[in-house]
């Protein structure tokens, strides 16, 4: 694939990215969820209040009411698998996954417990994507921490 792309000018490179970031697949059903009502309380909860009494923002807060993100570099987090989705907070808590400092997911991802991580994604991945699930436009938010990634 590195050859492919070593010969293909910036602006092509750029139109292939438009294009296939255009694009709107259809999002499967949500699988049902198999945990406790009060895990997925919980998860509902740190999705859409966080938990002031550990300066925990909500996952919305950032992500947007309809969990679709914001552009450039804040993902959508409707139609993921759970699995998936507790990898990715695995792999911030760990360093792993990393971003330009200031690392507020890290931040965030290592504020959470287990039983957080499990709760969180159980209900996420529970949810079905909104009929027009587009990111936000840039800077359409200001995150509640200082974001590397995301310029205030």
């Amino acid at each position: 694939m590195n050859y492919l792309l070593t010969y293909l000018n910036d602006d092509y490179l750029r139109e292939i990215a438009e294009h296939f970031s255009a694009e709107r697949p259809p999002y499967p059903t949500p699988a049902k969820p198999t945990l406790p009502a009060a895990t997925l309380a919980r998860g509902k909860q740190l999705v859409t209040q966080g938990d002031p009494s550990r300066k925990l923002p909500a996952c919305v807060a950032c992500h947007g009411a309809g969990l679709t993100g914001m552009q450039p570099a804040i993902p959508g987090l409707v139609g993921l698998h759970a699995d998936y989705l507790s990898a990715q907070l695995g792999a911030w808590r760990s360093g792993n996954r990393h971003a330009k400092a200031p690392d507020c997911m890290h931040e965030i991802a290592s504020k959470l417990s287990d039983e957080d991580v499990t709760a969180v994604t159980a209900w996420l991945a529970a949810q079905p994507a909104p009929a027009n699930p587009v990111p936000a436009p840039a800077r359409s938010m200001k995150t509640p921490l200082a974001c590397g990634s995301e310029p205030q």
